[in-house]
C-alpha cells in the first residue's frame, strides 16, 4: 500500500513525458517535411527585416558577440581564425584568405523558438516552481551552449570541407542538433530535474 502513491506519481510522469517526446517527434518530422521551404522562407523574411531594418540591433551586437566565442572555441582546439565584426577569416593553405561571415538570422533564433514551443508543453504539468526554473534555466543555457557548437562546426566543416558542403551542414544537419538537444534536454528534465509539489 505504501507504494501506491510512488507508482501513480511515476504514472503520472510517464504520461507527461511520452505526450512531450510524441510533440517533439512530431515537430521533427515537420521539420524535416519543411526544411526545404523553410530554408527559402528565411531567405525571404531576411530580405523583408533587412528591408525593414530590425536586424542592426542583432547585427550590431549580438553577431560581434556570438564571433567573438565562436572564434575563442575555435581557437583553443587549434583552428588559425581571425575574428572580425560580421566575419571569421583565416589563411587557406595556398596563402589565400577565406572568410565566412556571420549575418542576423544566423544567431540561432529558431534554435530559442523551439525551446519556447516546447516549454509551453513541457512545463504545463503539476511540478514545483523551483523545479521549473531550474528546468527553464537549463533548457536555456543548454540551447545557448548547443548553438556556440553548432556555429563553431559550420565554420569547422567549411574551412576541412569547403563552402559548398559547410553550407548544407548549416542548412539541415544544424537544425537537427536543435531537435537532438531538445530530446536529451527534456529527458534529462524528467528523470533528474522536475519534481511534482509534496
Amino acid at each position: 500500500m505504501q507504494k501506491r502513491p510512488f507508482q501513480n506519481l511515476q504514472q503520472q510522469l510517464n504520461s507527461t513525458s511520452h505526450q512531450l517526446f510524441r510533440n517533439i517527434f512530431l515537430l521533427t518530422a515537420l521539420i524535416l517535411i519543411v526544411l526545404p521551404f523553410w530554408n527559402s522562407l528565411q531567405d525571404v523574411l531576411t530580405k523583408i527585416v533587412m528591408s525593414i531594418g530590425w536586424y542592426r540591433q542583432i547585427q550590431n551586437i549580438i553577431v560581434p558577440y556570438e564571433l567573438k566565442v565562436t572564434g575563442s572555441i575555435l581557437s583553443l582546439v587549434g583552428f588559425p581564425v581571425r575574428v572580425g565584426e560580421a566575419y571569421m577569416e583565416w589563411t587557406r593553405a595556398d596563402g589565400k584568405n577565406e572568410a565566412i561571415y556571420l549575418v542576423w538570422n544566423c544567431v540561432g533564433w529558431q534554435s530559442l523558438v523551439l525551446l519556447v514551443v516546447t516549454l509551453l508543453t513541457g512545463l504545463s504539468g503539476k511540478h514545483t516552481w523551483m523545479s521549473k526554473i531550474e528546468a527553464l534555466a537549463i533548457g536555456f543555457l543548454g540551447t545557448y551552449l548547443i548553438n556556440m557548437l553548432r556555429l563553431s562546426l559550420v565554420v569547422a566543416i567549411y574551412f576541412w570541407f569547403g563552402r559548398q558542403v559547410g553550407v548544407v551542414f548549416h542548412d539541415y544537419f544544424s537544425n537537427l542538433m536543435t531537435i537532438a538537444w531538445l530530446f536529451v534536454f527534456w529527458r534529462f528534465s524528467y528523470t533528474h530535474v522536475l519534481l511534482e509539489p509534496v
